[in-house]
């Protein structure tokens, strides 16, 4: 009887061997396949808009979503609510306020950064060392 169960166990490995190698045998089949649909999406017409921002008054309030905004100059105040976008300011800033997400924001000079509450997965890169408030998540000051 043991002669039996060693057989049906040498018969199963073999099974499982057989098994392996037919898996195998299928990846290559698997990865042509995912080649072929990047290159489908290659070449897109996308192209991210610019947009000039504004600071009237001491307050810019940036709105465009997946754009790239310049605001020329100091500004006191700057509110991002846009997101997926890069705001590039060239000037000193005050207070600068993020209500958004997955944005960058380059700025030489700020004194106070706030990632208000659901402001999450943004950058804000500088070379000062602002005071930072952060209600949001994965949210980064840096000089970059």
């Amino acid at each position: 009887m043991s002669k039996q169960l060693t057989l049906v166990a040498l018969a199963g490995l073999a099974v499982v061997a057989l098994a392996g190698c037919t898996a195998a045998d299928q990846s290559p089949t698997m990865s042509a396949s995912s080649t072929g649909a990047a290159e489908a999406t290659a070449g897109s017409d996308y192209t991210i808009p610019d947009v000039s921002g504004e600071c009237v008054d001491g307050t810019a309030t940036i709105v465009d979503h997946s754009s790239s905004v310049t605001i020329e100059g100091d500004c006191e105040n700057v509110v991002v609510e846009a997101s997926n976008s890069i705001v590039t300011v060239t000037g000193a800033v005050v207070n600068l306020s993020l209500n958004s997400s997955i944005t960058r924001v380059n700025v030489p000079s700020v004194d106070n950064v706030t990632f208000v509450e659901g402001a999450n997965g943004n950058k804000v890169a500088t070379p000062s060392a602002p005071a930072v408030t952060d209600g949001g998540v994965d949210n980064i000051v840096a000089a970059d």
